[in-house]
Order: structure tokens, then sequence, then C-alpha cells
């Protein structure tokens, strides 16, 4: 990936607009598929977008780029926040009662032959809770302690939420599987 300018990121510090512009401009395709993955409306997702951006230029003053590819993870982070501040103040979590998924596997599956796009997409469908969890877990790499504390839930909800959403994938992924390859 091509990283931004520093130049444009000194321009932003100091609030030039043209700056402003092209990192909105160069981050946002990126950062509109991240928050997607957790809100599912195209919609709703322009309005967080909008409210973090916002945040990473209020912000940007404070940002010191310290990694290559730090700039990129920094607004990701804020972004991920904006979409869990938001999550929580609908009190959107369709949470799984330990007692159902204690003792559910960790499922396996064969994604080479999958389509991307239909993964996605049946990530998308899953509950919010099963898909804010394997977000952060699967895809950006949060431990379940660091989930629990975003979410405010218990280590072990993040754990079965989790295993919940592998075993509804797993099930949507074999189905898609069986119907357009024919096999299992």
């Amino acid at each position: 990936m091509q990283l931004f300018p520093i130049d444009l990121i000194e321009g932003c510090k100091k609030g030039i607009c043209s700056a402003q512009r092209s990192l909105f401009d160069f981050y946002y395709d990126y950062m509109f598929n991240v928050c997607l993955r957790y809100l599912k409306d195209e919609m709703l997702t322009e309005d967080i977008l909008s409210q973090g951006f916002t945040k990473v230029f209020n912000g940007i003053g404070k940002f010191k780029l310290e990694k290559e590819n730090g700039l990129r993870a920094w607004i990701k982070t804020i972004m991920i926040n904006e979409c869990l501040i938001f999550l929580r103040k609908k009190n959107n979590f369709f949470l799984v009662p330990l007692s159902e998924a204690e003792n559910i596997p960790s499922p396996t599956i064969d994604f080479e032959e999958l389509d991307s796009s239909y993964v996605l997409q049946s990530i998308s469908e899953l509950p919010i809770g099963y898909r804010t969890v394997l977000n952060l877990n699967v895809i950006e790499g949060y431990s379940h302690q660091e989930i629990s504390v975003m979410l405010n839930i218990k280590e072990a909800t993040s754990r079965s939420q989790l295993a919940k959403a592998k075993e509804v994938l797993k099930k949507k992924l074999l189905e898609y599987k069986l119907n357009y390859y024919g096999k299992g």
C-alpha cells in the first residue's frame, strides 16, 4: 500500500484544507470498508466516517509518525472506536448466554475455493455481537481481554460470541461451497 506523504501530514497538522482533503480522499475507501464491516449500513457508515475524520483532524496535531504504516493504523483505530461507540449507544449487541456457547469447538474450513465477496457478505449478515467480536478478534487482531474492555463485556462472553460467529459462518460457507462447488 502506498503511504501518505509526510509533508501532507504536516499540512494537516497546520489545518491546511487541501492537505486534509488529500488525507480524506487517500484513506476514505479503506476506512469505509473497515466501518462497513461493523455497521453493515452504508449511510450509517458515511455518518460514522464523517465523525471519525473530524476526530482525526482534531487530533492529528498530537500524532507522531513512528512506524511506516502508523498513520493508517492510527486512523483505523479511531474509526473502529467510533463504530464501537455507536454500537454501544444503540445497545445493539445480541449476546449469547454462556450456557449455549461454552463447549462450541472452533470450526475450521478451507477458504481457498470460496469467493471472498461471499465471505465478506456472510460476515456482514452475522448478528451484530457476533460480527463485532469476529471483526475485532480475527480481522483486527485484538485479544479477548482487549475486546472485553472495548465492548464492556466479559472475556468469556467475547470468546462465546466468537465461537458462535464461527459456527454460524461455517454453516453458511459450507452451504455455499456445497451449492456452488458440489463438494463439502
